[in-house]
This record gives structure tokens, C-alpha cells and sequence, in this order.
């Protein structure tokens, strides 16, 4: 494993190791889509590729090296933000946990249309994960916010930029008001061209191969399905993410300093490329997304093959 360090940053690339009623994506048809598993990389929006030439050169991670990816065809199809640190961010200024949230949705929002400017096919967010240890009074606080940033941010991306909105994640539970909104969000966007939305909302990677291996065992137990005909594929064709044209992410961006993932997406990170900086989410700008895209511009995916 290789970790390479830079200010305030550290990129590296790891391999991950009561019945619920859960929510996938749905909207885009999905008519003549490839879903491959872990270890195929088509199921990546890229094939296993040699260093860029800037980056052979020793270039350092820059707007330069951004534009230099995209022009090799470097650029990640499918990014995916852990975003760390509202929390934080709001006690270091002596404010209220609430204005954290806002900050980070604020923020979140310019690093969606930026994500849209350079074409970026799907942006997945961690909002929250089901297994939090947050008290009440922080959770009822998210939930609205989560509610009010797709009624209001949410809507005006839809509108502006034309995006898919879909949620990953335990709907059931979550309050009615923000189910309305998902929902809304979901058929108001639906069919649209721009880039998929995803938000991943009371969600928990262990849950999603929980549930995808009890659809399975279903279909084995009614006799619509071999077990010795179960594979990867099949597989990943039960998880949450089976709609997306490319389910696993190219990059992983994580802030807050944190090295881990915290359950997120814990099958479709198998080959994914990692980014940790130490900045909180509400500081993490346009320039921190060219960098961490520069870095990701910058690895030699193999996939599990050898190292030339």
C-alpha cells in the first residue's frame, strides 16, 4: 500500500475489506447497461491504464495536471465525497451544529455544478449513515437540513444544470416529510440527461450486501435461480448502485483527516482510487476538487494486475 502525502492532503489506494424496507436508484433506464463485479474493471468507467505523461514527468498535482487528465481521457467518471467535518467546522467557530450543516450543503452545492462543468457523469455523497452516534436533538437537526437542502438547492440543480437526483440508503426510516422529498426529487428529475446525483441517506454498506444477498437467497429458494449460477455479477446487479451506468467509484474523496470509509459502499470501492485531506468539508473548495481530480490523474490503475 502506498500513501503519498502532500500539505494537506493524503491520497492513497486501499482494498476495502430487523428486516429493513431499502431504497435504490431508479429514474435512467438502464436497456443494454454492463454490470460487471469487483474484480473486472468493467464495471469502472475506465480500463487499467499507465501513469500520464505529466505525471512521469514529475508534475505536481495543479489546475495544469487537470486540464492535462482531461485532455488524456484521465478524468473520473464517477467521484464519491465522505463529507467530514461539518461538525467540527461549527465548533471551532463557536457556532451552532446546525450552522455546520449548512456551510457543508452550501458548499456542497458549488461542488456539484462544478462536478457538472467538467463533465463529470456521477457524484455519490455520503449525507449520513444509519449507525451515526449522533444524540437525538443532531439527528432531528440533519434530517431537516437534509429536507430542506433538496427542496431548495436540490431543486434549483435539477433546474439549472438539469441533474439526476436518486438516494441510496434505508427510506423507510427516515421521516415522512424527508421520504416526500426524496420522492419528489426523484420523479421531478427523472428522465433528465445532466449528471447523476446520488445521496446516500441513513445508508450502510453492510446493509446493501445484506439485502442484496437476501434477494438472492429469495430467488434460490422460489427456484428462479441456480446457486451455482450466482456470481459477481449477479451480485451487483442486487446492490443498491444497480442502475448506474459505472456503480463503483473511479475516486474517493474523504475530509477531515479521516483514513477510512466508515462503511460506505464497502463492494464498490473494491478498486477505487482514495484521496484524504485534512480540510473540513465546508472549507473543501473548487481548487481542493481540481487537486484530488490532478492526484487521481496522476495514479496507474491496474485493477489487481501487476505493477509494470
Amino acid at each position: 500500500m502506498s500513501l503519498q502525502f502532500a500539505t494537506v492532503a493524503h491520497a492513497s489506494r486501499f482494498s476495502p475489506p430487523p428486516k429493513h424496507s431499502f431504497h435504490s436508484i431508479k429514474g435512467r433506464s438502464t436497456a443494454g447497461k454492463r454490470t460487471v463485479g469487483m474484480p473486472n474493471a468493467g464495471g469502472f468507467s475506465s480500463p487499467p491504464r499507465a501513469m500520464p505523461k505529466a505525471c512521469l514527468a514529475g508534475a505536481a498535482a495543479s489546475a495544469d495536471a487537470v486540464e492535462n487528465a482531461v485532455e488524456e481521457a484521465m478524468m473520473p467518471k464517477h467521484v464519491a465525497i465522505i463529507m467530514d467535518g461539518n461538525g467540527k467546522w461549527a465548533k471551532d467557530r463557536k457556532l451552532a451544529a446546525g450552522d455546520g450543516h449548512r456551510a457543508g450543503w452550501k458548499n456542497l452545492t458549488t461542488l456539484i455544478s462544478k462536478c457538472c462543468e467538467l463533465r463529470i457523469e456521477t457524484l455519490t455523497i455520503f449525507a449520513f449513515s444509519n449507525d451515526s452516534k449522533r444524540s437525538q436533538m443532531e439527528e432531528d437537526l440533519m434530517m431537516r437540513s437534509t429536507e430542506n437542502y433538496i427542496r431548495t438547492d436540490v431543486k434549483e440543480l435539477i433546474t439549472r444544470h438539469g441533474i439526476l437526483f436518486s438516494m441510496i440508503g434505508n427510506k423507510s426510516r427516515l421521516p415522512v416529510s424527508l421520504q416526500s422529498s426524496i420522492s419528489w426529487a426523484e420523479e421531478t428529475s427523472k428522465g433528465n440527461k445532466g449528471m447523476n446525483l446520488v445521496m446516500a441517506a441513513n445508508y450502510s454498506g453492510r446493509d446493501d450486501v445484506v439485502q442484496a444477498t437476501k434477494k438472492i437467497s429469495s430467488k434460490v429458494e422460489r427456484g428462479v435461480l441456480r446457486a451455482a449460477d450466482i456470481d459477481q455479477t449477479m451480485f451487483e446487479q442486487e446492490l443498491m448502485t444497480n442502475t448506474l451506468e459505472s456503480p463503483n467509484p473511479d475516486l474517493l474523496i474523504r475530509t477531515n483527516g479521516e483514513l477510512g470509509i466508515s462503511g460506505f459502499l464497502l463492494w464498490q470501492l473494491a478498486y477505487t482510487e482514495f484521496y484524504f485531506v485534512d480540510k473540513l468539508f465546508p472549507d473543501f473548495g473548487e481548487d481542493d476538487l481540481r487537486q484530488a481530480l490532478a492526484s487521481y490523474g496522476c495514479r496507474q490503475r491496474r485493477y489487481g494486475q501487476r505493477k509494470n
